[in-house]
């Protein structure tokens, strides 16, 4: 642990000294467990970060979100390989998929469907777009403006208007919120008291701001609205969290080992149902978590087939104008985490 410890305690000072405001970081090893936080809660009041506070974790809401959905799979409700249109009939209208999309397509990204972001990004103004919620229907309207080529349907392309769609599913076929979908599957079993939806609750005490440029202004984050009740990137919570549930899922107390396997794509794919994966040179397997971005937030949860080893890590990192990319952009972290993992088990 102590070399590990040295090189996220580096990368903690590197991220600072590049203007990030807060680092926030969960490694264990084993029976072992280390955590920290560098620099401060928010620019206003210079409190320092805690290594429990709160965070936007972004599309690591996405892992949760396949979460719930294949327990409907379990239950019977929905098929993993069954038309989304027999589940969300709006689907077909508003969209026009070119060809029948599966909830498998969904859950690993192979639909071929547009993304929302950059529809979003050209709708206003970008202040008022940050602090606006944004409904999942409207989404999915932006996301129906933008061409659906016939020829990437079957072919991973990530897209967080997947994770829309599959929110609002889980939300007809239940006739509860996501929120509460996710807090009765997820959260409640697994006592996660840092991780919630934003707009189920009011936003912890102990959130970390993270702060993007808009017309040379700098604007806190934290309470971004267009993040309110998002199945693609809505989730609040801290690292000890993120570690609880991805150890919990990849064991099997979430879901069934049968339905795990799935979510970790046994082909060569990138992306499972739910589960991104890097190579693990340590054992010849694969890592699995997922990687989130949000405006003025960067993460990722990373963790070892066998469980043994994990990390979370989060980033408010320097305030960058508001732009569509933001959720794609891994500001490292992939190469950081990866390869500490690696040098973990040596």
């Amino acid at each position: 642990m102590n070399e590990l410890k040295a090189d996220l305690e580096q990368f903690s000072g590197d991220r600072l000294a590049a203007g990030a405001s807060a680092v926030l970081i969960q490694a264990v090893l084993g029976g072992d467990v280390w955590s920290s936080a560098s620099g401060v809660r928010d620019l206003e009041t210079n409190v320092p970060a805690a290594p429990d506070d709160s965070f936007h974790v972004a599309s690591l809401t996405k892992s949760m979100v396949a979460t719930s959905v294949l327990k409907l799979i379990e239950q019977g409700k929905i098929r993993l390989d069954g038309l989304v249109s027999d589940y969300l009939p709006e689907f077909d209208s508003v969209l026009h998929p070119p060809k029948p999309i599966t909830v498998r397509m969904l859950l690993d990204h192979t639909s071929g469907m547009p993304t929302f972001e950059e529809p979003l990004i050209r709708s206003g103004p970008l202040k008022q777009l940050l602090t606006t919620p944004l409904t999942a229907e409207r989404r999915l309207e932006l996301t129906g403006t933008v061409p659906w080529d016939a020829g990437t349907v079957g072919l991973y392309e990530y897209s967080s208007s997947n994770y829309v769609a599959l929110g609002l599913l889980a939300e007809r076929v239940t006739g509860r919120s996501m929120g509460d979908v996710l807090r009765t599957d997820i959260v409640e079993p697994l006592g996660l008291g840092g991780t919630l939806l934003t707009g189920t609750a009011n936003a912890p005490d102990t959130m970390v701001h993270g702060y993007v440029m808009i017309d040379g202004e700098r604007v806190d984050a934290a309470e971004a609205g267009v993040q309110s009740g998002s199945a693609s990137g809505g989730m609040i919570s801290t690292v000890q969290d993120v570690n609880m549930f991805y150890a919990a899922l990849l064991s099997g107390k979430l879901v069934s080992p049968a339905l795990v396997e799935e979510m970790q794509s046994p082909n060569s794919s990138e992306y499972g149902l739910g589960l991104a994966k890097w190579w693990d040179s340590c054992t010849s397997d694969f890592y699995y978590g997922h990687l989130g971005g949000a405006p003025g937030y960067a993460s990722i949860a990373m963790i070892s087939a066998d469980g043994s080893r994990q990390l979370a890590v989060f980033v408010a990192h320097a305030a960058e104008p508001l732009s569509a990319d933001a959720p794609s952009r891994d500001y490292g972290l992939v190469e950081f985490a990866q390869k500490a993992l690696d040098g973990s088990c040596q």
